[in-house]
């Protein structure tokens, strides 16, 4: 556990880049799941999705981001044979440029950051053996420590327990993702910043830590989590401490943290 002061910790995926599973990946083992499996009786994503939720379900929630696993389970009971392939050489395979990208606000936030001598870390539900390629292609890597993923902790957000990786209290965790990133966050005692880059101009103007407080700003939650399968109502929990429309306003989250 790092007992230094505050540390920045970021989510991956529409956080700083668009990794190649859902381009590309996934594309291309569907080809070959049904080349042998027919359609009709095993929608590949269908049961992957199946597959995905129940583990979830089960409280399972390392192994429900363990794709190579996940893609060998729905193979073995729809075709009976494993892949002749691994996520990860997929990944690998695609992690290029053209086919994954980063958000053109991160790199000069990550260099502001870095001269500013703020620790970063990667705390990310995906395999570090699925993010490295993508984060080594996009020129990501060098500006983190390390990456905490569920591979390594045996868990996953929203699970407050991923937040031990350091003292919660010191954490600035920064993620998209409402029901994974600011709850996770959230339960942990972290400092939750939810980027949302397509935020409405009239929350934009105001100072960051006043743009929860729009009227509008609960029914923009509330619809985001609809979009991310929330079908309850708002809680304080779903609530980012900020709400940023570019990462590049984190160095301002930085120094009042401080």
């Amino acid at each position: 556990m790092i007992l230094t002061s505050f540390i920045l910790s970021f989510d991956l995926d529409h956080t700083l880049m668009i990794n190649p599973f859902r381009r590309w990946v996934f594309p291309e083992i569907e080809t070959w799941f049904h080349s042998r499996a027919p359609r009709e009786q095993f929608p590949f994503y269908d049961v992957l999705g199946r597959e995905h939720s129940r583990r979830l379900r089960e409280g399972r929630l390392r192994d429900a981001y363990d794709w190579d696993d996940i893609v060998r389970t729905v193979a073995r009971e729809a075709i009976g044979a494993d892949p002749p392939f691994t996520v990860e050489e997929l990944v690998k395979k695609h992690a290029v440029p053209g086919k994954v990208w980063r958000f053109p606000d991160v790199l000069p936030a990550l260099k502001a950051l870095r001269k500013a001598n703020v620790p970063m870390v990667v705390a990310s539900n995906g395999f570090e053996c699925y993010q490295r390629p993508v984060t080594d292609c996009l020129q990501l890597t060098p500006f983190f420590s390390a990456f905490h993923t569920p591979d390594r902790l045996q868990t996953a957000k929203p699970n407050p327990e991923f937040f031990r990786f350091a003292e919660p209290g010191r954490i600035i965790h920064v993620g998209d993702r409402i029901d994974q990133d600011v709850v996770g966050a959230n339960r942990a005692g972290a400092v939750s910043v939810w980027i949302s880059r397509d935020l409405p101009p009239e929350m934009r103007r105001m100072p960051l830590p006043r743009r929860k407080s729009h009227p509008d700003f609960p029914r923009w939650l509330s619809m985001r989590l609809k979009w991310e399968g929330h079908s309850g109502r708002v809680t304080e929990e779903h609530l980012p401490d900020y709400a940023l429309a570019s990462l590049e306003e984190l160095l301002q989250v930085w120094e009042s943290a401080k």
